[in-house]
């Protein structure tokens, strides 16, 4: 038993080869282009999901005297054993 994909296609193949008609010829090849846009698009859209936003979140962030001053405070209350 053969795949229902490979037989339509086989179908499809011979249907068109067989076609004189230039107009449908050009509608089927508008489809094809068309399908290969919307893949593109499609591509392009997924490289813009990320919103890359390093500044602002680094703007946002603590100074480094202000990481300085935690850093210190945060050592001086550990329990050190003498």
């Amino acid at each position: 038993m053969e795949d229902p994909i490979f037989e339509a296609k086989k179908e499809l193949i011979n249907w068109i080869r067989e076609m004189d008609d230039l107009d449908r010829i050009q509608e089927l090849l508008d489809l094809k282009n068309s399908e290969n846009q919307n893949i593109i698009v499609a591509e392009n859209q997924v490289e813009y999901a990320i919103k890359d936003d390093f500044d602002e979140r680094f703007a946002k962030g603590i100074s480094h005297q202000e990481m300085k001053r935690r850093t210190i405070e945060h050592i001086r209350s550990l329990p050190w054993k003498h």
